[in-house]
């Protein structure tokens, strides 16, 4: 049992900060973290559409969804002609941007600025909500404790 939680840390660690020494990977992993469980907090908790700004519905917003619609998936095409390990990083993170911006509709980043918060989820309702957003805030944790070691171990 022991030897099964060094074997899972240590590929955990390998994953999010090549052990320790990838700083860079490990904010992309605190980032995209927090982009996931916005979006689930977003989805399972009450009260949350009244912290987001929905933008109008204009023919300006339409060619700029167009736009950034079209870019994706020529980035899409072009991670899988010629993908390496940096470019699909980068699409993984639009990926995850684009759709916090689809589900939640937080053009301004309010909410997700709220949920950065390390106790707002105290604020939830006793449930699976709380459990998993304490989840993630754990994970957090543990994510910006490797990242200080990752910046203390660089030096």
């Amino acid at each position: 049992m022991k030897e099964n939680i060094k074997k899972f840390k240590y590929t955990f660690d390998k994953i999010t900060s090549q052990n320790s020494t990838n700083w860079q990977l490990l904010l992309f992993w605190l980032i995209v973290v927090e982009l996931v469980a916005s979006i689930i907090e977003y989805v399972y908790a009450d009260k949350m559409e009244n912290l987001t700004e929905t933008i109008p519905h204009t023919i300006y917003t339409e060619v700029a969804v167009a736009l950034l619609v079209t870019a994706y998936v020529g980035f899409f095409i072009y991670n899988i002609i010629n993908g390496t390990k940096r470019t699909i990083m980068k699409f993984m993170f639009f990926s995850a941007v684009g759709l916090y911006f689809i589900i939640t509709n937080d053009f301004t980043l309010n909410f997700l600025i709220q949920n950065l918060n390390p106790l707002h989820f105290f604020d939830l309702e006793f449930g699976i909500v709380f459990f998993v957003e304490l989840f993630f805030k754990l994970l957090m944790t543990y994510l910006v404790f490797q990242l200080i070691v990752t910046i203390k171990n660089r030096e």
